[in-house]
């Protein structure tokens, strides 16, 4: 990969979430930074504030993991695709742009979260556990889905086979970026 380094010997790097497509931070690297990112497989960027090479997530543990990295078309920029193990900004946001979090993820750590700590008032607590209740629904759903005629029936009816799939996937352990990332390969 070409690299047109400016006269500090750094270049921007703008950090992408590669399953939302949201941008989460803009750091500035360094031909050492680029190296360890290649070495170990998460993002490495130069401080400019602290004047040495530094792991994201060194702090605050919010690693993220390096799926790509790809320079613009002059080679003086570069685009990593991470997969993000926590917040990407400093202030707990999702994003350095905001607290942008796509609702599908909000989503899937609630369901998560209520089968890690499971809440006696929470009605996916009182399922999440329960894998032939879960396919019940799923079945109960999937009838009344093929079952509506107006459109305002089906979408209801598709979400609510969608939200059951995804308590589904959290009881087998499987993340909903696996079911996505099956979905890529196959494309």
């Amino acid at each position: 990969m070409k690299i047109n380094f400016d006269r500090d010997n750094l270049i921007p790097m703008i950090i992408q979430d590669s399953d939302s497509g949201l941008v989460l931070s803009l750091f500035y690297t360094n031909a050492k930074a680029i190296a360890k990112m290649q070495d170990d497989g998460y993002v490495w960027r130069y401080s400019r504030k602290l004047k040495r090479v530094i792991k994201k997530g060194e702090t605050s543990k919010n690693y993220q993991k390096v799926v790509s990295i790809e320079n613009d078309c002059d080679s003086d920029a570069l685009l990593v695709k991470v997969r993000p193990e926590g917040p990407a900004c400093h202030t707990g946001q999702y994003s350095c742009f905001g607290n942008t979090k796509p609702f599908i993820k909000q989503l899937t750590d609630v369901i998560s979260d209520r089968r890690r700590n499971p809440k006696k008032t929470s009605y996916v607590s009182s399922i999440v556990f329960k894998k032939e209740k879960i396919i019940s629904k799923l079945r109960e759903e999937l009838k009344e889905l093929i079952e509506a005629d107006k459109k305002k029936e089906i979408i209801w009816e598709a979400a609510d086979l969608f939200f059951f799939l995804l308590v589904y996937l959290e009881n087998r352990d499987i993340k909903f970026i696996q079911v996505l990332d099956e979905l890529k390969r196959r494309r």
